[in-house]
């Protein structure tokens, strides 16, 4: 079976390619992933990471070695051709059922990470971080695994999972239960003579009524951000800064409040970061806010991203990426009823002599389309992991 598909999608046409209904306001090539489980419910593309020519992407709800184990896949670009090709299917040493392995995945270099639990708060049963590295004859192997050392009000190890330059950040999701709130951990390795060693546990220093601490993060180089929802309580959370110092300490420098969204999304590049804010704005029509470090080391408001049509309740800011001058967020291009689906797009939005400018959308007609996101230089990576049909992801190339 031949799985590729790409074309070149022009402004503001709509056209089918391979079966798909694509929209774009910007030239694009689109390529489907090659996955050979067509069985629905096997959450192919629930989690994606994207580095250069090489791609992660985790299936959760695929029968392993048992009903909902799950799986994850490394996929690498053939320059030669432009395809796509299926190079390891990772599961864990422990591989069991129900497992939801591929939950959330990370990846940078020769370096994958893959996150496995059942529940995001107050599980009991055991959640764990997989390590697995490519060595050099291009074997990925597991070479560690690891687990949070708190007790279970932090909720289950994995809600994020984040890697970068031989270092591994991972949170838990803390316990947002009405009345037994706590804060959530994240918890920073690092490789020391090739093993991975715990080096550091940080948590938000507000309390809970500023958002549950341990949701979405991110990490890049010595800065890192762990997103705080206030979850049921709907009032708004924050967003938490790290830095490390020379002699590796990490310490709280900052906490974004008046972060509105039940999840809160977030990317991080550079002295960058981009948050998702779902019900912000008129009508929780949603919006993505950019905030910038500046000489000083504060970090401040210097975008807010919106969709040109913002639709009541419109979910815009579910899922966010940001690399360089380019942004992507996830949202609805139509008004929400309750008595049909709609789908949901990415729009994607281009920094131009300092302003930012949205270009267009992503659309190819799934309700379940975007639900995790990559992006690394003009490439995006998109899962559309839905729970009544098999899961997809796809590469899009952006000019």
């Amino acid at each position: 079976m031949k799985y590729f598909t790409h074309g070149c999608l022009l402004k503001f046409g709509a056209i089918l390619v391979g079966g798909l209904v694509c929209t774009f306001c910007v030239q694009a090539q689109i390529t489907r992933l090659p996955h050979a489980d067509t069985t629905s419910g096997n959450y192919f593309g629930t989690s994606v990471a994207l580095d250069g020519s090489r791609a992660i992407v985790g299936a959760s709800g695929e029968a392993s070695c048992g009903a909902g184990a799950g799986a994850a896949y490394i996929f690498e670009l053939a320059d030669s051709t432009g395809y796509w090709h299926e190079k390891a299917r990772l599961v864990p040493s422990d591989c069991e059922e129900g497992f939801a392995f591929g939950r959330k995945v990370a990846l940078d270099g020769d370096v994958a990470l893959v996150a496995g639990s059942q529940e995001y708060f107050a599980a009991e049963r055991l959640s764990a971080i997989y390590v697995f590295e490519r060595n050099g004859s291009g074997t990925w192997a597991q070479t560690g695994r690891l687990t949070s050392a708190g007790h279970n009000r932090e909720g289950p190890a994995g809600a994020a999972v984040a890697v970068h330059d031989d270092r591994i950040l991972f949170t838990t999701a803390g316990d947002a239960t009405l009345g037994n709130q706590m804060h959530g951990t994240a918890y920073i390795y690092e490789k020391v003579n090739g093993t991975w060693l715990l080096k550091h546990r940080v948590t938000g220093s507000d309390d809970v009524s500023t958002g549950i601490f341990g949701g979405n993060a991110a990490l890049h180089f010595d800065r890192l951000a762990v997103a705080g929802s206030a979850y049921f309580s709907r009032s708004a959370g924050s967003v938490y800064l790290f830095e490390s110092d020379r002699e590796g300490s990490w310490s709280e420098v900052a906490r974004l409040g008046g972060i509105e969204g039940f999840f809160i999304s977030l990317d991080m590049h550079g002295d960058e970061l981009l948050v998702g804010q779902t019900t912000a704005g008129r009508n929780e029509s949603g919006q993505a806010t950019l905030f910038a470090r500046d000489s000083t080391g504060a970090w401040l408001k210097t975008a807010t991203l919106e969709p040109p049509t913002p639709y009541r309740k419109g979910a815009f800011g579910t899922e966010v990426a940001l690399y360089g001058d380019r942004a992507l967020v996830v949202g609805y291009d139509e008004q929400l009823r309750l008595n049909f689906n709609v789908d949901r797009v990415v729009y994607i939005f281009a920094r131009s002599s300092g302003q930012w400018h949205y270009q267009g959308i992503i659309d190819i007609g799934e309700a379940a389309f975007g639900n995790s996101i990559d992006l690394y230089n003009q490439t995006a990576l998109l899962g559309a992991a839905g729970s009544t049909d098999a899961g997809a992801a796809y590469v899009i190339q952006i000019w």
